[in-house]
C-alpha cells in the first residue's frame, strides 16, 4: 500500500484487497489533523480576544481623561451664558488677550463673592455671567470679547 507524500494517508491500489482498516486509519489521521488546526484557531481567537480587551482598556482610560480647548465670545447678557463641554470639568483655565488668566475649580468656584458668581463650574460645562462690576475690570462675559479656555476632567 502506498501513502500520500504530505499527510501519509493510505492510498488503496486496485490490486489491494478491500479492508476497512486502511480507510479507518485515514479517518483517524484526518481527525487528529483537524483537532490540531482547531486548537491553533482557538489559541489565535484567545490571543485576538486578549488584544481586543487590552485595546478596549486603553480606550477606556483615554476616554476617562478629557480635555477641551476652545474659545467663546462674551455676549454681555446679565444672565450670562453656559459654555457646554459635554462633561463637567474638574478645572477650567480662562484667559483673554493676555490681560487675565483665571483658574476655576470646584474649590475655587467663582470670582467675586456674589450670588451667583461670575464664573462657576456647572453640570456639563461652565457658566459666565455679566454685570457692571465685571465689565469695569474686563469681566468674563464682556460683549464681543473673545475668551479662551482649557477645561480638564
Amino acid at each position: 500500500m502506498q501513502h500520500t507524500d504530505k499527510y501519509k494517508l493510505n492510498l488503496i491500489e486496485n490490486s489491494d484487497a478491500f479492508s476497512p482498516d486502511a480507510l479507518n486509519e485515514n479517518m483517524q489521521k484526518l481527525e487528529a489533523a483537524l483537532e490540531e488546526v482547531t486548537a491553533h484557531a482557538d489559541a489565535g481567537d484567545q490571543a485576538e480576544a486578549a488584544a481586543r480587551a487590552a485595546l478596549a482598556q486603553r480606550v477606556t482610560a483615554l476616554e476617562a481623561r478629557r480635555a477641551v480647548v476652545g474659545t467663546y465670545t462674551g455676549n454681555g447678557i446679565k444672565a450670562g451664558q453656559t459654555i457646554d463641554l459635554g462633561f463637567t470639568p474638574a478645572a477650567v483655565l480662562l484667559g483673554k488677550d493676555g490681560k487675565g488668566l483665571y483658574l476655576l475649580t470646584p474649590e475655587n468656584p467663582g470670582i467675586y463673592p456674589t450670588s451667583p458668581p461670575y464664573l462657576q463650574i456647572v453640570e456639563g460645562g461652565f457658566r459666565v455671567t455679566y454685570n457692571e462690576v465685571s465689565y469695569a475690570d474686563g469681566g468674563w462675559n464682556t460683549p464681543n470679547q473673545k475668551y479662551f479656555f482649557a477645561a480638564l476632567l
